[in-house]
């Protein structure tokens, strides 16, 4: 395991002076890399901490279906997750909602409307708390505009109608592409949408994403509202994450830990990091802070 990471941890100083209880953990370029698998040595750490005695939650951009296939493969499945950036927190095993925060029909139809007068696809995304069957979790698209490969049925389908309504109440509006296209976007939407509207921007340096969702909606919102339902302390959460959309968790919790690759303003917001997702950055950092 890579020494420069264990060397920079010794070095950080943490806002936690408390016993750490729950690790709220990133998916994406936190617990697995691109092909979506969960090392040996993470499903090891985490075991470790289960054991241990604290509570596992994963905190991610993606919606519960995406996230099923990661849950599946822990040594130990968390109750509860953080999923939709923060929109959705649900417990696993009872399907209970803690809480669910969904755009407006009008406010979603605006965004849609906005992205697709600059002929820039727009993805409808269901909340997926019903269930993880493919009809809870629909993905609309304008069947007139081209869509990106990982756009695949049954789950996503072109819709008629994106511009006049919708067959439910989404969790959020998604555009996908090249990182400059998508920067240069995310500022121009942000001059143009009013304070009812949360922004958030994450991806590789070869595909980035924006997404649209209800005014407040962030990774600390869920985060935020499930350590109150699990009686958690904010000095006894350690979140790790990698990207823009973790950074309000970060800073939030008691002990922050950015990944080694994270862009610059993300280590900023963090109290330590570690190495790379491909390094075992996970591995590295619950047992250098917990064990």
């Amino acid at each position: 395991l890579t020494p420069s990471g264990y060397t920079y941890f010794m070095k950080c100083k943490t806002k936690s002076s408390g016993r750490i209880r729950a690790i709220f953990i990133d998916i994406d370029g936190t617990l697995v890399g691109g092909d979506s698998i969960v090392s040996a040595e993470s499903c090891s750490a985490i075991a470790e901490s289960v054991k241990a005695g604290l509570q596992i939650i994963l905190c991610t951009g993606r919606t519960r279906f995406t996230t099923e296939p990661v849950v599946k493969q822990l040594p130990f499945p968390p109750a509860w997750i953080v999923a939709s950036n923060g929109a959705v927190v649900q417990n696993l095993g009872t399907n209970e909602i803690e809480m669910k925060t969904l755009l407006s029909e009008e406010k979603a139809l605006h965004v849609v409307k906005q992205l697709v007068s600059r002929n820039i696809q727009a993805y409808v995304y269901e909340d997926c708390t019903s269930g993880p069957d493919v009809e809870d979790s629909r993905v609309l698209y304008h069947p007139d505009l081209p869509v990106g490969s990982f756009a695949t049925a049954p789950r996503y389908r072109p819709y008629p109608d994106i511009l006049r309504s919708f067959p439910f109440i989404p969790v959020s509006i998604g555009a996908f592409g090249p990182p400059a296209a998508m920067r240069s976007l995310l500022e121009v939407m942000k001059s143009e949408l009013d304070a009812s509207f949360s922004v958030i921007q994450s991806g590789s340096e070869h595909h980035w994403g924006v997404e649209f969702f209800a005014q407040g909606v962030n990774k600390r919102l869920g985060v935020e509202r499930l350590a109150s339902r699990l009686g958690l302390l904010r000095e006894e959460i350690m979140a790790i994450g990698d990207h823009y959309n973790d950074i309000e968790m970060l800073e939030w919790a008691g002990l922050g830990v950015a990944m080694g690759d994270a862009p610059e303003p993300v280590s900023a917001a963090a109290d330590a990091v570690t190495s790379p997702q491909k390094e075992e950055g996970l591995a590295i950092a619950i047992r250098r802070h917990l064990f």
